[in-house]
């Protein structure tokens, strides 16, 4: 569970459902999920620690990339490479600024005549 990023994601913010990964030491360790992105084909899921864990700071993240295995069942497999890592947090940082403006694209903080306000 290396891939982490420093995300601020207030306690609100969180979903409040609880979701539990097993660790390469047979553990169980229990997550938050913040969210999952899709970027360029692949799909990506945001997850923060719902307790202290030694590997990750608090207001960081583990990111993962969503596979399937053979039987159907999900996989959340470590981003290993750098720059993919960025890149996919690249992309959670621009959905994210999206969202919080009115979603025309167009940069505003809801002052604009696009009518998605």
């Amino acid at each position: 569970m290396e891939p982490e990023k420093d995300l601020n994601v207030s306690e609100e913010e969180l979903d409040e459902d609880i979701v539990q990964l097993i660790n390469e030491d047979g553990e169980t360790v229990d997550f938050y999920h913040v969210a999952t992105i899709e970027y360029e084909g692949g799909w990506y899921v945001f997850f923060e620690p719902a307790e202290e864990m030694a590997d990750i700071d608090e207001g960081e993240v583990a990111v993962f990339k969503l596979e399937t295995d053979e039987n159907g069942e999900d996989l959340f497999v470590p981003i290993e490479d750098d720059e993919l890592m960025d890149k996919v947090f690249a992309e959670y940082n621009r959905l994210v600024e999206e969202e919080e403006n009115c979603g025309c694209g167009c940069g505003c903080d809801g002052g604009c005549d696009c009518g998605n306000h």
